[in-house]
């Protein structure tokens, strides 16, 4: 079991480190990135073959943080449903929230909102519940960033004012804002943003400051990697 356990853990590296080079737009990390989950992936399925519930468990996370990884195809959302219901079945409730934040976060890329909350309010309680803050600081960090209300908590307020908001939007930005973050998540500066979108620098500075406190992040890194991941933004 402690092979599988850590070859998952592999593969669970390995999506860390795959989205941050799909955020930086790397293309010499990213083959060598799928290279080391491939390896890893096949090492866990190997070691799981006794066919124990907890080992199967392992498998089923490391193939979700896999997709994770490698950015591959859909379904992602279905996977880590898979994952959290293998462990809940041994009843291992840690990493089965764990696989219920990922859910709700795979959820949320695919706009999926009613179904996001559901899962992402079921992780927060088994986060707070077995004690692990970090944990319930990610699922309130994604219930903020969209806007979803977990439980019987009040939904994270939307900024709003004068730029035509859309409802549509997960993060409740406006058309403006979103023309902004685009430019934000290809690297452009305040002065650049104002001379692509017709604005003054300062106007722009106001749009990204509006931003990050909207997709609740803390720089502008922050919120490239939330453009990407949630699909806010084109890709290529």
């Amino acid at each position: 079991m402690r092979i599988t356990a850590l070859a998952a853990q592999g593969v669970r590296v390995e999506a860390d480190i795959g989205e941050a080079a799909r955020d930086r737009r790397d293309p010499v990390a990213e083959p060598e990135v799928r290279a080391r989950a491939d390896a890893f992936l096949e090492r866990a399925r190997v070691a799981a073959q006794s066919g124990f519930a907890v080992e199967a468990a392992h498998v089923a996370t490391a193939e979700a943080e896999y997709v994770r990884a490698t950015g591959d195809g859909g379904g992602l959302a279905a996977l880590w449903h898979a994952a959290a219901e293998r462990w809940e079945e041994p009843s291992w409730p840690y990493p089965a929230a764990y696989c219920r934040w990922r859910e709700a976060e795979a959820l949320m890329a695919t706009r999926d909102r009613d179904a996001a909350a559901r899962v992402a309010s079921e992780a927060l309680a088994s986060a707070r519940r077995l004690g692990s803050a970090w944990l319930a600081g990610e699922v309130e960090s994604l219930a903020a960033r969209a806007r979803l209300q977990l439980g019987d908590e009040a939904p994270a307020a939307a900024a709003t004012e004068g730029d035509g908001d859309e409802p549509d939007d997960p993060f409740g930005l406006t058309a403006r804002e979103r023309d902004v973050l685009e430019l934000v998540a290809a690297g452009a500066t305040n002065r650049q943003i104002g001379e692509r979108l017709h604005m003054a620098e300062k106007t722009a500075s106001v749009h990204v400051s509006r931003i990050l406190s909207k997709l609740n992040v803390r720089s502008r890194t922050e919120a490239a990697a939330v453009a990407h991941r949630q699909g806010l933004v084109p890709t290529g």
